[in-house]
């Protein structure tokens, strides 16, 4: 199917097709190659992984057709393929301009870089793990008054993979700030870990964290939580060891991980956990290997690029520019509803939808990726200069990731703006960005203010 489907392109679908794949694949390549370790970890490696899965390979698999039609949600999105593949083309060069604009910054010294000829020992870790379990521990007390004794049982459908009722989390304001403490977990298990690898004996503490959390993450359903908690451990273990993975791990990692969430994807009742009965009824139904048909189950969330495709498409013919709308909406978002009953609500993304897809039915849950929100913002002038200085911001974080690379601090922030960066890309929605920025950042920062503090 994968190859009828290329074989149906036009001439211009496939150039911008080749165009993409290639400059994407080159730099990745590149920075893979590269002599300095290091380099791999560019941001820029992560970016054009994100293209090339997103927008290259993720669509064609999941809804490319033998008869050349990208079905999904209910129409025939191949009008929309080759503007798509321009967006994100665009987009991946606007961040390209931006990571290479400039050469140098006026980056901050972190903790221990502010002392001349220190070095880190077992007494500075022991105070990273005391904080990181404070914070863990906090997140635990918050879901604990969010689902009440609900919380043993969301955490236990891990194992028992069997439906359970949702129970607290009612959705109000209050509840929405208290639940999404859950995001804490990540930097509280990325310090203990980060002290693990440097020669603290508590892994039974953090192997006991750790699936709690991940118990939690797979009974929400949502997966990106998931690869927020375990992609930063991973670039921390080869940060520890000053090495880039070996291209049998690589391969490895990257298909354990399709399937996990293909199974995911296959399994979940969300805010009730995962299912088997509902994996297996799925499984029974095809003609495909059990293999094939999970690895392809996972490249479904990239069906969101065809929504995107179909945005910029149509807009702004059918499809109004939404302007400020986005940073509007972002900027109330402090304000309880109760308080403003005529509260933004991102209705400028809900009517784009509606524009795309006939139907209640196909319209609820679409979503885009984000290039998309900035060309419906404001065309393409919004969506080549959004991606600049997103390009531009990354490339600084990387400058100060370089200089401070000795101080732990440097090495988890890296990561965890790493993980974001897939967050940025992939949620086309600044509302939900901007609260999912604030519950991962804000233990994060807190803890940065106390670490530099001890090093003035």
């Amino acid at each position: 199917m994968f190859i009828d489907f290329l074989f149906s392109l036009n001439s211009s679908e496939m150039f911008f097709l080749i165009v993409l794949f290639i400059i994407s694949t080159w730099d990745l390549v590149k920075n893979y190659i590269d002599k300095k370790w290091f380099n791999f970890f560019k941001p820029t490696t992560f970016f054009g992984a994100l293209i090339i899965f997103y927008c290259l390979i993720g669509p064609i698999i999941t809804s490319g057709q033998q008869d050349g039609s990208i079905s999904y949600r209910g129409i025939d999105h191949r009008e929309f393929y080759e503007i798509g593949l321009i967006g994100a083309l665009i987009t991946y060069l606007s961040f390209q301009l931006g990571f290479n604009f400039k050469k140098h910054f006026n980056t901050e010294k972190l903790g221990i870089n502010k002392l001349k000829a220190y070095r880190l020992n077992t007494k500075d870790y022991l105070f990273i793990h005391k904080w990181g379990e404070r914070i863990i521990l906090f997140a635990l007390l918050m879901q604990f008054i969010n689902y009440g004794t609900n919380l043993i049982a969301r955490v236990l459908n891990l194992y028992t993979l069997t439906e359970i009722n949702s129970g607290g989390g009612g959705g109000g304001f209050a509840s929405g700030w208290i639940s999404a403490t859950n995001n804490f977990f990540v930097f509280g298990l990325v310090l203990l870990f980060i002290c693990l690898m440097n020669g603290i004996k508590e892994r039974t503490k953090f192997i006991f964290y750790l699936t709690i959390t991940v118990g939690l993450y797979v009974s929400l359903g949502f997966r990106y939580r998931l690869l927020l908690l375990f992609l930063p451990l991973v670039l921390i273990y080869f940060f520890y060891k000053k090495i880039k993975p070996g291209f049998a791990l690589l391969l490895s990692l990257i298909l354990s991980t399709m399937f996990l969430f293909g199974f995911i994807q296959l399994s979940r009742n969300y805010g009730r956990g995962l299912n088997y009965e509902i994996f297996s009824k799925k499984v029974s139904k095809t003609d495909q290997s059990l293999v094939e048909y999970v690895l392809k189950s996972a490249t479904f969330d990239t069906n969101v690029f065809n929504t995107s495709a179909a945005i910029i498409y149509k807009t702004p013919e059918e499809i109004n520019y939404a302007g400020i709308k986005p940073i509007i909406n972002s900027f109330t978002l402090p304000i309880p509803r109760i308080l403003w009953r005529n509260k933004p609500k991102g209705e400028y993304l809900v009517a784009a939808y509606r524009t795309i897809y006939d139907g209640f039915l196909w319209e609820v849950g679409s979503a885009n990726l984000g290039f998309a929100e900035y060309y419906l913002a404001g065309g393409w002038i919004a969506l080549i200069t959004t991606n600049f200085f997103i390009g531009l911001f990354f490339k600084k974080l990387w400058c100060e990731f370089l200089l401070n690379f000795n101080d732990p601090l440097a090495q988890i922030k890296y990561s965890l703006y790493i993980s974001f960066l897939f967050l940025i890309f992939t949620r086309g929605y600044l509302l939900q960005l901007t609260f999912l920025y604030f519950t991962i950042f804000i233990p994060f920062y807190f803890f940065s203010y106390i670490w530099n503090k001890r090093y003035r």
